[in-house]
């Protein structure tokens, strides 16, 4: 089942582009990472899912319907830049989340116990990191059927970062469909099903993190440099007398090539998530 359907969204801001052409779906019980350079559209794709964005053409559902203010306690929704009240100690902030939700302060306490959040401090006092465990407290307290997440990570410390996403796959175990947007690829690969790559406003590519990791892309260092010239054969960086290339393809086609050569050092390695997208990259500003 699509908890999340997009079809040919386009969303303009009168002259300038949101998104151009995305669609995509999110299933029920998946994680699904939303990945992209800063201005890619990433968080005008969840402004409207959140019901905060018009679109200008195409459609979107959440929950079998367009979306919606009444579908928001089945949603646990966390934006780029958490906005709280810099008044309250974070205690009486969740509380007061908790009551929009219609939830025990329980749901929350183990949430913030879990994640080392002082419930005493005022929000006014708390470091970016921290706030940040305030919303994501408050998106998992009520237990959503779908959570939104925009960057969530940023700004915390790698040990939490951990924790965060144990809770992730936590929720996902307990039947919870997650999109993920984020720009840490090392993160979407440890935990997301799916993969949906965007950039300007389209969706390049999307995928299993199995399928883009069993995709025989490799990463391979030369020294001397020689003049490789080979289909799926890409130069990365050139470093004094060593050269590094990405390549996709058959790899006894490789190892032919380079045997004619005269080298010092050969290492061949699969590439990274990260690399696999920048040579995808690559190939879409027309460097093929």
């Amino acid at each position: 089942m699509d908890i999340v359907a997009i079809d040919h969204l386009k969303k303009y801001y009168g002259p300038a582009r949101g998104v151009e052409d995305v669609s995509f779906s999110l299933k029920q019980g998946e994680i699904l990472g939303f990945i992209g350079p800063n201005g890619a559209g990433k968080s005008t794709v969840i402004r409207v899912l959140m019901n905060l964005l018009n679109i200008t053409s195409g459609s979107v559902t959440v929950f079998g319907e367009q979306p919606s203010h009444r579908n928001n306690r089945r949603i646990g929704y966390l934006p780029s830049e958490v906005n709280l009240y810099s008044e309250m100690t974070v205690y009486d902030q969740l509380k007061y989340f908790a009551s929009i939700r219609g939830v025990k302060e329980e749901a929350f306490l183990e949430l913030a116990e879990t994640l080392d959040l002082d419930l005493q401090k005022k929000i006014a006092d708390l470091s970016l990191g921290n706030k940040k465990k305030v919303g994501i407290v408050a998106s998992l307290m009520h237990e959503p059927e779908l959570l939104i997440l925009d960057e969530p990570t940023s700004g915390l410390d790698p040990l939490v970062q951990q924790t965060f996403l144990s809770l992730l796959v936590k929720a996902k175990n307990r039947g919870a469909s997650i999109l993920l947007s984020s720009h840490v690829l090392a993160e979407v690969e440890k935990v997301c099903d799916r993969v949906v790559l965007i950039k300007e406003g389209r969706i390049l590519f999307s995928d299993t993190i199995e399928a883009i990791k069993s995709s025989s892309y490799k990463k391979v260092k030369v020294t001397p440099r020689v003049k490789l010239e080979l289909e799926g054969l890409k130069l990365l960086k050139t470093e004094g007398n060593r050269e590094e290339y990405s390549f996709k393809g058959d790899i006894n086609q490789l190892t032919k090539a380079l045997s004619s050569c005269d080298l010092t050092e050969l290492a061949i390695f699969d590439l990274t998530l990260d690399e696999i997208f920048m040579h995808y990259y690559h190939k879409e500003n027309g460097h093929d």
